[in-house]
């Protein structure tokens, strides 16, 4: 069966241009008339009249309204009316009519096909060919007719024919759509399956069967003939033709046949020329379209049965195609899948390996990789490359298996050059795919030889990544011919991540523990560097500590000399000693010493970095044959700042390359970091060292001689006291006073002066042995002493020595001689066996014998008294002066500058002899204790009357006086005082307690505890003389004292030594933090006052304020004193405050840099406009400053100099600019001494 054309139905919804519609109705048209005027020449002799012509165009009408739609019925409409009226002579109403009754007929025909069979492809299955005979072709037809028939009766009234013409017209109507509609469908829109071809048989039969129809059709028969019955017998070559030929060949032939029966039936013949109840033509349609519509469905039975076969043949075919493909496939995938199994097991055990907890050198382990490849998956080799970037060579770090060795052999390329060609595994780096190669692949060309000594096969490459950056392939190899599958590609690139990360992860880990071993070297160089007391020994043992830490093989710590050329100042390592051996130069132009990287380094004062070294230097250098015999792989250098500049630099080698990461690299810095560090720290403890005793020996020692001061006798005296005890040996002290000295002062000036104290200083220390000591309390007093003396006969003899030694005459300035005489009074200790003496108690002695001395000088045989000798006489005029009452009061007022008020008065105790009054320094070295208790008695006595007189006359002060130190010692004591306080008619809270310093306070605890006991009945208790004794600190952190007395040795020579001042700052600074009131003794001056008002200190005493009057004179005194403080008078601004506001001012600038560097910038005090002390100078523009403010300006400098580093959040090293404020107040020192004194 060779089967309709499919047909292909265009959608009626497709759009056509307005030229195209009208070629279709202009084609549509002429079809219509040719083929209405065919059939009138054909069938004009017709026994059906005039209407039997109109059936063939009816066929085109049909196939136009089914493929083209409404668009083709303005031309299928007016052919049909011009034919009827030109060619068939229908009357003018019947005409239209019948013309449309024929489209529209036609066109219900298409809606049905369209709507009830959407999928209508042709004729090629029964079901298609029913729907088009039935919904196509009959019912339209039937439609048709009846259309035609009602308008039949409506214009001619006739009834009889009607039934006979619907029924006529009903055939000829489906005839012309099976015929005429359906070959214009099989030639205009049909696919032919295959090619057409007409053969002789198909001639033979065709005109066999055409010659057959004729002479059945053109002849007469009788009545009842049987050539009706013959008629059905000519579908049979119609139905053979079918099977055999294509249906664009038979169905044109039948529809020819048809046409000739019907001619030859419309002239008469044929046989059904005898019909009477029908049409002769209408009986001769319907059976023709019966046997049509039969061939029809028979052939669309014979296409599908035929189709069906075909289908079955053809997928008997595709399986049996399928089943060998499918066993191929099969074989394939077995061995795919062994292959398979053989690299997961591979996967698997490379894995556990990369796992291994034990672990191994890189290079085993990727031999042991290559080796677990090789035998589980059976391989000819399997090896384990990376690129040499600079020559493009593969180098084979691991490899194995049979075929390894010979291929390691041979030199493989990553790119192609004029001297190489590319190997199959450079192809796979450098496309960055993996590749599959036979052995017969063109780039195996130049290893033919090896590929057929050793059956290698197939083979495949695939690259990854090193993790240094490095290219790397990893290759396998197969025997014989053997191919690698496709699914080992996945497998292998998986594998390659495996071996990437691993590589990575060891590297990490590597580097993870690199730096802990530093980061623990840190800490160990850390302590090193705070625990270095020398900067070599510390170098030293960094560098050790570096080598220590497995890291490195070499490292050392280099300094350029003052010619350029670095010198090592710590090394450690090994072979590291040949640095020595080469001068390494800082200069470029020095070549190539002045190239190397330590020198580039400390040219940019930055770090410098090479992570291969070798590569770098490359073999023609000088020192690369040295580099590489030492395994010096990597280099680092790193800058070592000392006082924020650039000291030496700090180098590391490593036996690897690429070392230095970024957690080593930073490690590394820190540790620079760290030795500049205790560089600094090393040089400032020295500085410190060197500044701390500097000033200690200031502290302790007098300015102008540089003999001990008194906080230095002090020091001294008291061990030397406890080593007289303790060797039961004596201890002479004198006081020695110049007899002439104001004189010389007032004749010469001060600077003269001056200068005859340091010429008499000298002189004494000439005479004096080493061991003896000797001191500057102020003025021209001077203290002597001598320890581990054996008799007291050994001292004459040296005063003598120094009586002529001091009286020779002295050559100042280019003035004449100038001679001065010595008085001096001296004591021993200790004067008895169980002598208890202190310290003071041994200066006042010595002091009041040099009175001794003073008063008797017109009838003294020698210059000197001892205070032995005029004890007995003394000490019972003092008894007797005592026990008559012959004490007295005087009070000396005490200013609080923070009131501007006198807010209380110090009991100062005198013995009246009427001659003078003899003050407590005189007196007090000859009471015994039970005496003393009797001076506490009556003073208490008296003050209590005093105070109620003062209180009766409106005035409300407190009073100070002095207790016994060994009052607080004991509770029997502490018994006795309290008796005394309690007969005493004065509120505790306007009593202050005064305690001097006394050894008997040693016993802290016990003094702490009493002097709680009085505070909490609401006296207050002072520490009397701060700064006069050994412990005065002491006392003041563990004696819980309401107020401190600072000595007036501190104060009242401030114009001569004012680096005091410091002292009293501190002692200042103390109070405020101790919480403690603070009174400032010694005030004698108006100067000294403006000073302490500078200094903010809180209460002052002395002649400057008031001198000690007696009691009957305070009311008047506070009265016009409050008038004279209220007044306003113009202070005259001297050196000595210039001095306080200088020590001020500095001290503000260091908390500032210190402590808020933030405030610093913003407050700019570098600016001369933003400084006090400037504005201050102007003040003394009458003096020659020139100096001091040079040396302010340079201050100023530096401060200036310190806002970079300031701005850039370093750390500023605040030294220079400390020393160079000593330098400020070391100039106004000078200025003081130059200008002339009140």
């Amino acid at each position: 069966m060779k089967s309709f054309a499919e047909i292909q139905l265009p959608a009626l919804s497709r759009p056509s241009s307005l030229r195209q519609v009208f070629l279709l109705n202009v084609g549509f048209f002429g079809g219509h008339l040719l083929l209405t005027v065919f059939a009138a020449l054909i069938f004009s002799h017709s026994l059906a009249g005039h209407f039997w012509p109109i059936w063939p165009a009816a066929g085109i009408t049909a196939y136009g309204l089914l493929v083209w739609g409404p668009r083709v019925i303005p031309g299928l409409l007016i052919a049909s009316l011009l034919g009827g009226h030109f060619f068939i002579d229908l009357h003018w109403g019947i005409n239209i009519w019948f013309a449309c009754s024929e489209i529209m007929g036609s066109w219900l025909g298409s809606l049905l096909l369209r709507r009830f069979c959407p999928g209508w492809a042709g004729l090629q299955t029964v079901r298609h060919s029913i729907a088009y005979l039935l919904l196509f072709a009959g019912i339209p037809s039937l439609f048709t007719a009846g259309l035609t028939g009602a308008g039949g009766w409506l214009f001619t009234k006739a009834t009889g024919n009607i039934p006979h013409l619907i029924l006529f017209w009903t055939m000829a109507k489906a005839a012309a759509i099976i015929n005429i509609s359906t070959l214009f469908l099989l030639f205009f829109h049909g696919k032919p399956a295959q090619k057409t071809y007409l053969d002789k048989r198909f001639l033979l039969l065709g005109t066999g069967t055409l010659g057959a129809i004729i002479l059945l059709f053109f002849q007469t028969y009788p009545s009842g003939n049987l050539a009706v019955g013959a008629v059905f017998l000519l579908i049979l070559p119609f139905l053979w033709m079918l099977a055999n030929y294509p249906a664009r060949l038979v169905y044109p032939l039948a529809a020819i046949g048809f046409l000739l029966a019907l001619v030859g039936t419309s002239m008469g013949y044929g046989p059904y020329e005898h019909s009477h109840n029908l049409y002769p033509e209408t009986l001769a349609q319907m059976v023709g379209i019966l046997l049509e519509s039969i061939g029809l469905i028979a052939a669309a039975m014979m296409y599908e049965r035929n189709h069906a076969a075909t289908a079955l043949e053809t997928a008997n075919r595709e399986l049996e195609q399928r089943v060998f493909a499918r066993s191929q496939d099969l074989q394939i995938r077995n061995r795919e899948l062994q292959i398979r199994d053989a690299f997961l097991q591979s996967v698997t055990e490379v894995n556990r390996l990369f796992a291994a907890i034990e672990p191994l050198e890189l290079s085993l382990i990727l031999v042991r990789f290559c080796e677990i490849l090789v035998t589980r998956m059976h391989l000819a080799a399997a090896w384990i490359g990376v690129v040499d970037e600079h020559t493009g060579q593969i180098n084979i770090p691991a490899k194995a298996g049979e075929l390894a060795t010979p291929l390691s052999k041979i030199q493989l390329f990553c790119w192609a050059t004029a001297e190489h060609t590319q190997s199959p595994s450079g192809r796979a780096i450098t496309e960055n795919r993996t590749l599959l190669f036979g052995a017969r692949d063109p780039l195996f060309e130049p290893w033919q030889d090896l590929i057929k000594t050793h059956r290698m096969g197939g083979s495949i490459y695939t690259p990854f990544v090193w993790p240094d950056g490095r290219r790397g392939v990893i290759a396998l190899y197969r025997f014989d011919d053997s191919v690698f599958p496709n699914a080992i590609v996945e497998l292998l690139e998986r594998l390659s991540e495996d071996l990437t990360a691993f590589l990575r992860q060891r590297k990490v880990a590597q580097q993870l523990d690199d730096a802990r071993i530093l980061q623990k070297t840190m800490l160990i160089s850390g302590d090193i560097a705070l625990q270095a007391r020398e900067a070599p020994q510390m170098l030293q043992q960094i560098c050790e500590e570096l080598i220590h830490s497995g890291l490195f093989n070499a490292a050392f710590i280099i300094r350029p000399d003052e010619h350029g050329v670095f010198q090592a100042l710590a090394l450690a390592g090994h072979h590291v000693e040949w640095i020595l051996q080469r001068r390494w130069s800082i200069h470029p132009d020095e070549v190539p010493d002045g190239q190397s990287l330590t020198s580039q380094a400390w040219r940019k004062r930055e770090k410098l970095i090479v992570q291969d070294y070798l590569r770098a230097l490359g073999p023609e250098t000088d020192w690369y044959a040295e580099a590489s015999q030492n395994q010096w792989r990597s280099v680092a250098t790193f800058p070592v700042y000392h006082r924020q500049e650039c000291w030496a630099m700090l180098n590391v080698i490593g036996p690897r390359p690429d070392l230095f990461n970024q957690e080593i690299t930073e490690v590394l810095q820190q540790i620079a970091l760290l030795v500049g560090h205790a560089l600094d720290e090393i040089h400032l403890k020295s500085e410190l060292l060197e500044e701390r005793q500097r000033q200690s020996h200031l502290a302790r020692h007098d300015a102008l001689t540089g003999l001990a001061n008194r906080r230095g006798f002090t020091e001294f005296l008291h061990p030397a006291m406890a080593r007289a005890r303790r060797n039961n040996r004596l201890l002479a002290v004198a006081m020695l006073d110049l007899d002439d000295f104001k004189p010389v002062n007032d004749q010469y000036g001060h600077a003269t002066g001056d200068l005859l104290l340091q010429e008499v200083a000298a002189r004494l220390s000439q005479a004096l042995r080493q061991s003896d000591h000797l001191a500057r309390l102020g003025g021209d007093e001077f203290v002597l002493v001598w320890d581990n003396l054996q008799n007291r006969d050994q001292i004459p003899p040296i005063l003598t020595k120094i009586e002529k030694t001091l009286a020779e005459p002295y050559f100042l300035g280019g003035l004449p001689g100038i001679h001065v005489g010595i008085s001096a009074g001296l004591t021993f200790y200790p004067h008895t066996e169980n002598d208890q003496s202190d310290a003071d108690l041994l200066l006042r002695q010595a002091d009041h014998a040099l009175y001794q001395a003073k008063q008797h000088k017109a009838r003294r045989n020698q210059f000197w008294s001892l205070f032995a000798e005029a004890q007995n006489n003394e000490h019972i005029r003092i008894q007797t002066l005592l026990h008559e009452g012959q004490m007295v009061l005087q009070y000396q007022p005490v200013l609080d500058l923070r009131q501007e008020r006198i807010v209380g008065v110090e009991a100062l105790a005198r013995l009246n002899n009427k001659a003078e009054a003899i003050s407590p320094g005189d007196f007090l070295p000859y009471l015994e204790p039970e005496d003393q208790w009797r001076l506490t008695e009556l003073v208490l006595n008296q003050i209590a009357g005093d105070w109620q007189a003062w209180k009766e006359a409106g005035i409300d002060l407190w009073i100070s006086l002095n207790i016994l130190p060994g009052s607080l010692i004991s509770s029997v004591t502490l018994e006795r005082l309290q008796n005394l306080l309690d007969g005493c008619a004065i509120p505790p809270q306007s009593l202050i307690l005064e305690i001097l310093e006394s050894e008997e306070l040693r016993s802290l605890e016990s003094s702490a505890e009493s002097i709680r006991s009085l505070q909490k009945q609401g006296y207050r208790i002072g520490l009397d003389d701060v700064g006069a004794g050994y412990a005065s600190l002491l006392y003041l952190k563990e004696l819980p004292v309401d107020e401190i007395k600072i000595d007036q040795a501190f104060v009242r020579n401030l114009g001569e030594n004012p680096n005091d001042l410091h002292f009293l700052r501190a002692i200042l600074d103390i109070g405020i933090s101790q919480n403690v009131e603070i009174i400032v003794e010694g005030v004698e001056n108006q100067s000294i006052l403006n000073v302490l008002r500078l200094m903010q200190a809180p209460m002052l005493q002395g002649y400057a304020v008031a001198r000690p009057m007696w009691a009957s004179e305070l009311p008047a005194w506070l009265s016009s004193n409050t008038q004279a403080m209220n007044a306003n008078h113009e202070i005259k601004f001297d050196l000595l405050q210039l001095y306080a506001e200088v020590i001020d001012y500095q001290k503000t600038i260091t908390n500032l840099l210190t402590s808020n560097p933030d405030w610093f910038l913003q407050l700019s005090p570098w600016s001369s406009c933003h400084c006090p002390i400037q504005q201050r100078l102007k003040q003394l523009n009458a003096m020659d400053l020139s100096d001091l403010e040079k040396a302010h300006r340079d201050y100023h400098a530096i401060l200036e100099a310190l806002v970079p580093t300031l701005e850039s959040g370093s750390v500023v090293d605040i030294y220079p600019l400390q020393r160079q404020g000593e330098a400020v107040l070391q100039q106004i020192t000078l200025a003081m001494r130059l200008q002339p004194r009140n």
